[in-house]
């Protein structure tokens, strides 16, 4: 099981990387228990070019057969860890990508993986509450486009703007630079404004899969001294982002909102275009229209699939906040 993310490592070799011919062979064994669960996957071979090419470029990324969350589909998953960049640092961040039965006359659906220590950005432009991923890439995904590029899309939206943040340490350590207002807000991996990590512990990313062994773990960095202008400026930083938090809540009530009546959802669905919709509103919607609400593009199917995560979510808030509307 892979650590997760939002720790820079150095990213080079623990274990040697495994062969092209070794890659092909596991994705042809998920190609054959996909068959043997009823999958009605239409180019098999497609899939296994287009997730070699993938796996040889990106080798913390891992095959297996998994289902998509919220629904009951079994679908060729390649999941672990991809370096993104941020401020000159490189962070690996938990993804999984799943091929879909139509693959490639369909985009990937890519889903951002947050392990416990982790959170997503709220009211990401991306990257939404239950961790799917959305692009231009993928919007307008043809025959002729391809995994390796879909996935540094998503680490250009990174690099730019990240989009998930690691939950500080509990209990917090005592240290020079801990101030008051950290308490138990969520913290962006990133330590400070000027992007000095010395919060972070370095750790390399797991072993590509099927590898045998743990790997190794780099020294902790020490704690650099905390000058008056960095103090001020690790202050000023933290300030914004306990602000920022402290509107969370209405933050990730908007996120719970149905795109068409605006209302929080109590039964949300995908809908062939990526979004998540009330159920009601996105059949009402159908009835008469066979475009997305949201794009306005004509929708390949008018199949709604339960998002069972995000229906968790608003459960939970709505327990917690009960005159949310």
């Amino acid at each position: 099981t892979h650590t997760g993310a939002l720790e820079e490592g150095e990213g080079d070799g623990m274990a040697s990387t495994p062969s092209k011919t070794e890659i092909k062979q596991a994705l042809k064994d998920n190609m054959r228990e996909l068959k043997s669960l009823g999958s009605r996957t239409q180019d098999a071979n497609r899939q296994i070019s287009d997730a070699t090419d993938a796996l040889c470029m990106f080798h913390y990324l891992r095959p297996s057969v998994g289902v998509l969350p919220g629904t009951s589909s079994h679908l060729l998953k390649l999941e672990g860890t991809v370096q993104m960049m941020y401020q000159g640092h490189g962070y690996f961040v938990p993804l999984a990508v799943y091929l879909r039965d139509e693959h490639p006359a369909s985009p990937p659906i890519c889903v951002v993986t947050p392990t416990p220590e982790m959170t997503i950005k709220p009211n990401h432009r991306h990257v939404d509450v239950a961790g799917i991923v959305y692009l231009p890439y993928l919007h307008e995904w043809t025959k002729k486009s391809n995994l390796i590029d879909a996935i540094k899309s998503i680490s250009n939206v990174f690099t730019s703007d990240p989009f998930i943040y690691k939950k500080p340490s509990q209990p917090a350590q005592s240290s020079s630079h801990t101030n008051s207002n950290s308490g138990s807000r969520t913290q962006p991996p990133y330590a400070s404004a000027n992007g000095n990590t010395a919060t972070l512990q370095p750790t390399k990313p797991p072993p590509p899969y099927g590898m045998v062994g743990t790997p190794t773990r780099t020294p902790d960095r020490p704690i650099p001294t905390v000058d008056k202008a960095m103090s001020k400026q690790l202050s000023t930083s933290m300030m914004s982002k306990a602000r920022e938090m402290e509107e969370l809540d209405s933050v990730l009530e908007n996120s719970f909102r149905c795109p068409i009546s605006m209302e929080i959802m109590a039964d949300p669905v995908f809908a062939a275009d990526g979004h998540t919709y009330e159920r009601a509103e996105m059949e009402r919607w159908l009835i008469s229209k066979s475009t997305s609400p949201l794009t306005n593009e004509v929708l390949p199917h008018k199949m709604l699939v339960p998002n069972h995560n995000l229906r968790s979510q608003i459960r939970e808030y709505v327990e917690k906040h009960p005159n949310a509307r």
